[in-house]
């Protein structure tokens, strides 16, 4: 597990828009980090409620030290290079780094955050609702998830000089 793990950084949290997700997981991440405090919402109040947004948006950008990159941009299918992919997941959580990771989900798809591997599968948070209502969740069976989309991006990031 990450040391910087903590569950009530993310139970605090709020999701505070039904497609603001992205910039959800990323305030998690910098939460997480101890890099904002838990009143941030910066993010996804310049995102509003946009459907049309990718991790592309935050792909070379920089916030608090923390530089995001967008990596397995691939076309999902049989030729994804799966194992590639949670290789790379289990290094960057080797190296205490959080991964956001996009699933499919009911109605299109949602970002959770993985902070952890277990069982051969990797442990990852979200957050269901929107607002006051929104809910922590885990997610269960990431690697099962991600095999029948045959694919899929993940946000990382590095420190950064300041």
């Amino acid at each position: 597990m990450i040391t910087t793990f903590n569950i009530d950084k993310i139970a605090a949290h709020q999701q505070k828009a039904t497609f603001s997700c992205i910039p959800s997981a990323v305030e998690m991440v910098l939460k997480l980090q101890g890099l904002v405090n838990g009143d941030f919402y910066d993010l996804q109040i310049a995102w509003d409620n946009r459907r049309d947004g990718s991790f592309d948006d935050f792909d070379g950008r920089a916030l608090f030290g923390l530089q995001f990159d967008r990596r397995f941009g691939f076309d999902r299918g049989p030729a994804f290079p799966l194992t590639d992919l949670f290789v790379f997941i289990s290094d960057q959580l080797k190296e205490d780094r959080y991964v956001i990771v996009s699933l499919d989900s009911p109605g299109g798809w949602h970002m959770a955050v993985i902070y952890d591997e277990k069982d051969e599968d990797f442990v990852a948070i979200t957050k269901v609702g929107e607002g006051n209502a929104s809910k922590t969740a885990q997610v269960g069976c990431v690697k099962a998830g991600i095999l029948a989309m045959q694919g899929t991006d993940v946000l990382v990031y590095e420190n950064v000089d300041a």
